[in-house]
């Protein structure tokens, strides 16, 4: 059996994409992605979190780049253990880091060359789908759609680059803006929601001292485009952070 700690659960459509940590002898960890039984998503019930120690029986799948990390599995079982929102971000910083933007996956990256718009990278150059790294500040950014809303970020990494635009799939944070819109009494809610997130959400982010972001890549579309998500933002959203709205 292999032992993970999830790491990374991000919305995949109307399921969940997983992400583990498995630890390596000599310290380090690696990002593992196990697949469900069926298909790539895992669907609801969908009971574990991020920092949760799972069991699996475990092989490597026959992956598609960048998605090396894949593993199939048949399912997976709670070791009865979880570790701190601190101690996963630790143990995340000795897994995949990058300080550079081209370092992320070690590949070149990619922009429709608009300021404002999102980056890619070319699949077939990508040499992982998952990293870590340090960011400085971060916006939100809500965009209407015909169902919801679009959940972005701009991010600024310490090594003074800017991602631009990049949507956040991070399952924690998307529920948690969930429930910040459903407090809004208003026809037109998201310029208010974001004006909250960017003012008093963020002060308190950004005042911790464990701010981290993982970001991946998605499968490869049909233009061999895959898009930059956030993955993991930490701090996680806190309950506490409702009562400032």
């Amino acid at each position: 059996m292999t032992e993970l700690i999830l790491s990374d659960i991000t919305m995949m459509g109307t399921g969940y994409c997983v992400i583990g940590l498995e630890k390596a002898r000599d310290g380090a960890y690696r990002s593992v992605r196990p697949l469900p039984p069926w298909g790539f998503a895992w669907r609801e019930p969908f009971g574990f979190e991020r920092g949760n120690v799972v069991e699996g029986r475990l092989r490597p799948a026959r992956a598609t780049p960048p998605h090396l990390e894949d593993h199939e599995s048949s399912g997976l079982f709670d070791a009865g253990r979880r570790l701190t929102e601190a101690d996963l971000v630790q143990s995340l910083r000795r897994a995949e880091m990058a300080e550079h933007l081209e370092e992320l996956f070690d590949c070149r990256m990619h922009s429709s060359g608009q300021a404002a718009r999102a980056l890619w990278v070319d699949p077939s150059e990508a040499h992982r789908s998952v990293c870590g790294c340090d960011y400085t500040n971060l916006r939100f950014r809500l965009f209407p759609e015909p169902e919801g809303f679009n959940l972005r970020a701009e991010l600024a990494l310490r090594s003074n680059e800017r991602i631009p635009s990049i949507p956040i799939v991070d399952r924690e944070w998307r529920r948690f803006v969930d429930r910040v819109v459903d407090r809004v009494r208003r026809s037109d809610p998201l310029p208010f929601v974001e004006r909250f997130l960017n003012r008093s959400v963020t002060a308190r982010m950004l005042g911790e001292w464990e701010v981290f972001a993982r970001i991946g890549l998605p499968r490869p579309r049909q233009d061999q485009h895959c898009w930059l998500m956030l993955d993991s933002l930490f701090p996680q959203p806190d309950e506490s952070w409702l009562d400032l709205f």
